[in-house]
């Protein structure tokens, strides 16, 4: 019966699955390396996040945008992802679900802004289902000072629809 069996602890560090004062100093050189504590995308992605964190902005919009990107902001459908009992849609213009992208670029609400952007960001594409790709494509279309406008945009963005949301404003 699984039921009444024991929890056994294994040791992945190496194949024999048990530790040893070899193989945690092993691990010990790797995390002192960062051969470990990249992203799991940090190879393919590693450029794009590397902009990221050069952007000449307020640090809490660089992290917003590294968030952005990694799809962990609290958006309507990413609570409900999480079993959060919320309708997904969004409350602003009530026809998608509030996703990242969504929210932050293709929203009634989030292009109202967006035109008001003078340059080629009113000329990009409407259709974007994942808010990395598009800051890649941003990356490569800005200029490096209109990309860091438009990342605190983006948060301005985000900010108005907390304001929203949270103070009725």
């Amino acid at each position: 019966n699984h039921l009444d069996s024991q929890d056994n602890l294994i040791w992945t560090a190496n194949k024999t699955q048990q530790f040893s004062v070899k193989s945690a100093y092993h691990i010990a050189l790797k995390l002192k390396s960062g051969e470990w504590a990249k992203h799991s995308l940090a190879r393919e992605r590693g450029a794009t996040w590397g902009r990221i964190w050069k952007l000449n902005v307020p640090p809490k919009v660089r992290t917003f945008i590294w968030r952005a990107c990694s799809n962990c902001l609290p958006t309507r459908n990413n609570l409900c992802r999480r079993k959060v009992r919320i309708k997904a849609t969004c409350d602003i213009c009530q026809q998608e679900p509030e996703t990242t992208s969504h929210v932050l670029w293709t929203c009634p609400f989030a292009r109202n802004v967006w035109a008001l952007m003078r340059g080629r960001v009113q000329k990009c594409n409407n259709e974007v289902h994942d808010f990395f790709l598009l800051f890649k494509k941003m990356q490569t279309t800005l200029e490096e000072e209109d990309l860091d406008r438009w990342a605190a945009m983006a948060w301005s963005i985000w900010n108005a629809r907390n304001k929203l949301y949270f103070d009725h404003v």
